[in-house]
């Protein structure tokens, strides 16, 4: 099942209805330009008494208690309250760079810490391409998920921001079978278009969230096919 949202904080409604059919919270696998590791609220809260309290009262049964938390969150502190919220269980985020300093301590950021840093890459385009383009690739993701010991029991929810993708390359990997092994055990796949991130930060110029997104679909749909022609 996948669902499409706009921006990703949005995805978190998507979550809550997932999480409504299961008896605990599933794991959240994210990947992300960017690491969403704020605490919920922090923004919108004029003190802390009053954050908490929010967070209370957020309940992922209730669609008004979601709708209520959405309008209040910024994009990156989503995680957070999926987590207090007993949404999700705990949180990995691949990510291109670290980000230290989590407002959860059931949030890890995992990248490749052999890169660059990431002011250099954007400043050189050209050298990042090579990069950006093994962002699904098996040995990468096998990487990621060794480091943080995150097991894919089939359930997880698949969380995609479009902006991880900065070319077309990185959804046509050399070797798919660790990104097809988690595409068929997720319960969930959310993918976020942020189309204003994703022309920020593309390194072609005719990519859009929409051609990302047609593309993902997609590969989706190649790796479900595959799996029934194994069976």
């Amino acid at each position: 099942m996948i669902k499409v949202v706009s921006e990703h904080h949005f995805a978190l409604a998507e979550w809550a209805c997932y999480r409504r059919k299961l008896e605990s919270p599933p794991a959240l696998l994210t990947f992300d330009y960017h690491t969403d590791t704020l605490m919920a609220f922090g923004h919108a809260a004029t003190d802390e008494a009053e954050r908490q309290g929010w967070i209370k009262a957020f309940d992922y049964r209730s669609d008004q208690s979601i709708a209520t938390a959405l309008q209040r969150l910024r994009h990156d502190e989503h995680i957070d309250l999926a987590l207090r919220g007993d949404v999700v269980s705990r949180a990995l985020i691949v990510a291109h760079a670290e980000q230290p300093g989590c407002a959860n301590e059931r949030i890890q950021v995992v990248c490749d810490r052999s890169w660059p840093k990431m002011q250099e890459l954007l400043n050189d385009p050209e050298r990042f391409k090579p990069l950006a383009g093994q962002m699904f690739e098996s040995d990468f993701l096998r990487s990621r998920l060794q480091e943080a010991e995150f097991e894919t029991a089939p359930g997880f929810i698949f969380d995609l921001d479009l902006d991880y993708l900065l070319l077309s390359k990185a959804l046509k990997p050399n070797d798919r079978t660790v990104l097809n092994q988690l595409l068929r055990s997720a319960g969930l796949i959310t993918v976020s278009l942020e189309s204003d991130w994703v022309d920020l930060l593309k390194l072609e110029a005719d990519l859009s969230a929409d051609s990302l997104c047609e593309m993902f679909m997609q590969l989706y749909k190649n790796a479900t096919i595959t799996r029934k022609n194994e069976s």
